[in-house]
């Protein structure tokens, strides 16, 4: 399930907990995912840190077959040994700076299916899996992702009510619309609000609030600025509003990660 989800469902783990290390105390816009329903796909479209929930539903219900995949790995896990034997070339360029080391791999190639399925088993909490696929068949399955990061939060404060709020656009896409592809993404994004939707629904729009009231930082003297900030956990309130044609459901959610 998403980093989100697991928050709702009071489930954090690592992979919340690195998703929250880049707010301090305030108030933040967090990422939204915009689901429209017709007979044949479910079209998306979403922000940053919500990317792998639309990876993992395109892997695990897009036909067997060799895959056009196109984009960018980052991750700090030297995968180097574990990806040789791919079909797929994953060539990692290494970079070393003053804090951790990076692996970054390019990729635009037509895949197998399975070597793209090992590659993103690799994910860990601090990977980023930044891709572009299709079928190389064709058909409705689609999904684009941009590369680059965006500089600042997508989403608009709900104070700022003479702004109209654009759609999220970090990744969107399309995948057929099957009762499997469809629990995939109700399980990993909505599953509190499965029983609101109905098979006449027509989209479905999450928005989220993060509000972070405390940060419980680590007093060992032994560790560093950069390693303290890693590993502080934050304490706080996930506003949640999920929309549902024209319904909105709001809930509040404590968390400490």
């Amino acid at each position: 399930m998403s980093w989100v989800t697991k928050i709702v469902q009071d489930e954090t783990d690592d992979f919340v907990h690195a998703r929250l290390v880049k707010y301090g105390i305030g108030k933040h816009p967090g990422p939204r995912v915009l689901l429209k329903f017709s007979k044949a796909r479910i079209a998306f479209k979403a922000d940053l840190d919500m990317e792998k929930v639309f990876i993992r539903a395109y892997l695990n219900n897009v036909p067997s077959g060799i895959q056009q995949i196109k984009g960018l790995v980052v991750t700090y896990e030297d995968n180097r040994d574990k990806t040789k034997d791919l079909t797929m070339p994953v060539m990692w360029k290494v970079s070393k700076g003053k804090g951790a080391t990076t692996f970054k791999a390019k990729l635009n190639e037509a895949a197998p299916l399975d070597d793209i399925k090992q590659l993103v088993s690799l994910d860990t909490p601090t990977s980023f899996f930044l891709l572009s696929m299709n079928p190389s068949s064709g058909g409705v399955w689609k999904i684009t992702t941009k590369t680059s990061f965006p500089k600042g939060p997508a989403g608009k404060d709900d104070d700022d009510e003479g702004a109209k709020e654009k759609d999220p656009v970090f990744t969107k896409g399309a995948l057929e619309n099957t009762p499997e592809v469809y629990e995939s993404l109700a399980n990993d994004l909505f599953p509190e609000m499965k029983d609101k939707v109905s098979p006449k629904t027509k989209k479905v729009y999450l928005k989220h609030i993060l509000h972070i009231d405390d940060i419980e930082i680590p007093d060992d003297p032994n560790l560093s600025f950069s390693e303290k900030r890693k590993l502080a956990k934050k304490k706080g309130r996930l506003v949640r509003k999920v929309t549902i044609d024209d319904e909105t459901f709001e809930q509040v959610y404590d968390f400490l990660a």
